[in-house]
């Protein structure tokens, strides 16, 4: 995360130089003085003053836009090239980590004490990957960390085996159906704070407020609510227990839980703080449903946050921890085996019933921000692989299936080649896949997958339980057909968070529907071609996308008074139609289907620009 944030910085420092200020002796000083700071630790009396107009907490706010400049991987490959052959030049570990801490503060990316913890927590894989001998080359390093900036992605491109489709296979599902239905819970980004402050400092300039540590609030206006807030703040025990509590009032056959268990407190994590907590929300689901849970990992499931080392990876640097964890924990919730292949990497199949089943995949390896990367990414090809593989079983049997997935295909979060790869599957198996559901970005969101002007299927989002932030807490029911487990629609469920803050603590909260995805966008059902004909509604009738705003924050307070614009709105419907990050192809097409008539055109540029912004709004 350090050296993330470190490279964050420079790269900022590109694109404002080269946008305000062309000269290039100005650029070419402020690289003398980052290589001495480097080198020696010395602070040029003019490095703070050019510094100071760079500070750069605005960097995590979606509000900003930052220019791609073709320059970006060369300074990026320039910064990682002078760390590396300092450290293998001698350089000491304290040199090195010490200068990182004085720019992470310096640069505002965080107080003094969250720089320090997540540098530290960071540091042992860090130098592990430098210090291995491994060909950790910055060239690899900037492919995988800075992929949303355009920097090349060769080095990570590879391709799985796909089994030729048999057509004489009766896997066709109908649009339309009359069978019974049944329901499934989704539950996602819980995000559980043990340290949560009722009343506390939600004013903390930290990435996680509310905390026990950060004194008491200024006022009463900036003090947090009894139940979360709005400002950087996670889910209290209380908050889960209610959330269950009302989710049990609905009937539903199952719960899909789709990830993202520990706080957004990044700096302070370890093996045994996030073990007890991925346990005490576990038991719980244990004793409050009386009916199977269907878990998966969340990108904060580990320690440190983001990081999934490959299984030769081993001692304390290792992720095996997490998967022995879930391997009798998940197998105890599913009610069924599922231990061989989450000891190996955290996904299994299940069938719960004849003609269905569900696979749970583990997409956080793909994240950019996962530095073991750099290392070793051929255990998401191995994954995926078995994912085709198991389809094809599946395709066999006659069988249905549901993908649960935390991270969503189509951000700049993941690495490319796996959204190819899983898109590709997705494509070839479009037939037996009725659903496919995500977690991570807190958002109500959805994506529709393509082959051509062909829609080939739709992830649909969970939301999520924390505000973090800006949000209402909420959770999703799902109708499931019966016999060919097509998804027929949703409710999503929520409550006003200022207005169940305003009262008592003892009062009940006051949940509604916020609303029925068949209802609101007027479609028979949540298949493709229903959500594909929704689009084309939507870009020529724009309350449609001011509704989708509305869902996807839930009515959250200060999403609601900022409002969507159409520029929001554009971006609104390129996450939409984007699965693969950088393939503007179907984003483009619906927004000039949409602009035709008005006789303007459409930068393809733009999806581009909008991806990186949502990639760096917050700590995901």
């Amino acid at each position: 995360m350090s050296l993330l944030k470190f490279s964050f910085f420079v790269l900022v420092l590109l694109h404002r130089f080269t946008s305000t200020n062309s000269n290039p002796d100005n650029f070419d000083l402020l690289k003398e003085e980052l290589v001495e700071l480097f080198t020696n630790g010395t602070i040029r009396s003019t490095l703070p003053q050019h510094l100071a107009p760079y500070q750069v907490p605005q960097l995590f706010d979606g509000t900003k836009q930052f220019p791609r400049n073709p320059l970006t991987c060369s300074l990026c490959k320039f910064v990682f090239k002078q760390a590396i052959t300092l450290r293998k030049n001698g350089a000491t570990r304290e040199t090195i980590l010490s200068t990182m801490k004085f720019l992470c503060v310096t640069m505002s990316f965080a107080s003094d004490r969250v720089c320090t913890g997540l540098i530290d927590i960071n540091a042992e894989v860090l130098f592990y990957l430098v210090d291995s001998g491994t060909k950790v080359l910055e060239k690899r390093i900037c492919e995988s960390l800075f992929q949303g900036w355009g920097c090349s992605r060769g080095r990570y491109r590879w391709s799985i085996q796909l089994p030729s489709q048999d057509f004489s296979l009766n896997t066709t599902t109908s649009t339309t159906t009359l069978g019974e239905s049944f329901q499934i819970l989704q539950l996602s980004d819980i995000h559980y704070d043990p340290d949560y402050q009722p009343y506390g400092n939600a004013y903390c300039h930290e990435p996680l407020c509310c905390q026990k540590d950060q004194g008491p609030a200024l006022s009463s206006s900036s003090e947090c609510g009894y139940w979360t807030d709005y400002n950087a703040a996670d889910s209290p025990w209380h908050l889960i227990e209610e959330t269950i509590r009302q989710a049990k009032t609905q009937n539903f056959k199952y719960v899909y839980f789709t990830g993202d268990i520990i706080s957004h407190k990044v700096w302070d994590t370890s093996v045994s703080k996030n073990r007890d907590s991925i346990l005490s929300l576990y038991s719980f689901f244990k004793e409050k449903f009386d009916v199977p849970v269907f878990p998966i990992f969340g990108n904060h499931e580990p320690h440190p946050v983001n990081l999934w080392a490959p299984r030769k990876v081993t001692g304390s640097l290792s992720t095996q921890w997490l998967f022995d964890l879930a391997a009798k924990s998940w197998s105890d919730l599913i009610g069924h085996n599922v231990t061989q292949t989450v000891l190996k990497g955290g996904y299994y199949s299940v069938s719960p019933e004849p003609g269905f089943r569900v696979i749970a995949i583990n997409s956080n390896p793909c994240y950019t921000f996962n530095f073991w990367l750099i290392y070793d990414d051929t255990e998401l090809k191995e994954q995926l692989q078995w994912l085709a593989d198991t389809l094809k079983d599946a395709e066999d049997n006659d069988e249905r299936v549901h993908i649960l997935s935390h991270i969503p295909a189509g951000t700049s979060e993941c690495l490319v080649a796996w959204d190819v790869q899983y898109s590709r599957i997705v494509q070839r198996f479009s037939d037996i896949i009725t659903g496919q559901f995500n977690g991570h970005s807190h958002w109500d969101e959805f994506r529709v997958f393509y082959r051509g002007t062909k829609p080939t299927g739709v992830a649909f989002n969970g939301a999520s339980v924390t505000p973090y932030s800006w949000s209402n807490p909420s959770y999703k029911i799902y109708d499931v057909d019966s016999t060919i487990f097509t998804l027929q629609d949703y409710s999503e469920w929520t409550f006003d968070l200022n207005q169940a803050n305003s009262q008592p603590a003892n009062q009940s909260i006051d949940w509604y529907k916020l609303y029925s995805f068949v209802e609101a966008y007027d479609v028979d059902s949540l298949e493709p071609d229903q959500v594909d004909f929704l689009l084309y509604k939507m870009v020529k009738n724009r309350s449609l996308v001011q509704d989708y705003y509305r869902f996807k924050y839930r009515d959250g307070d200060f999403p609601m008074k900022e409002g969507c614009n159409e520029e929001c709105e554009d971006d609104n419907l390129c996450q939409i139609t984007t699965t693969v990050f950088g393939d503007t192809a179907q984003c483009s097409r619906f927004l000039n289907m949409g602009r035709r008539s008005a006789g303007s055109g459409f930068h393809p540029g733009y999806l581009i620009v909008m991806s990186v912004v949502f990639s760096f709004r917050v700590f995901l």
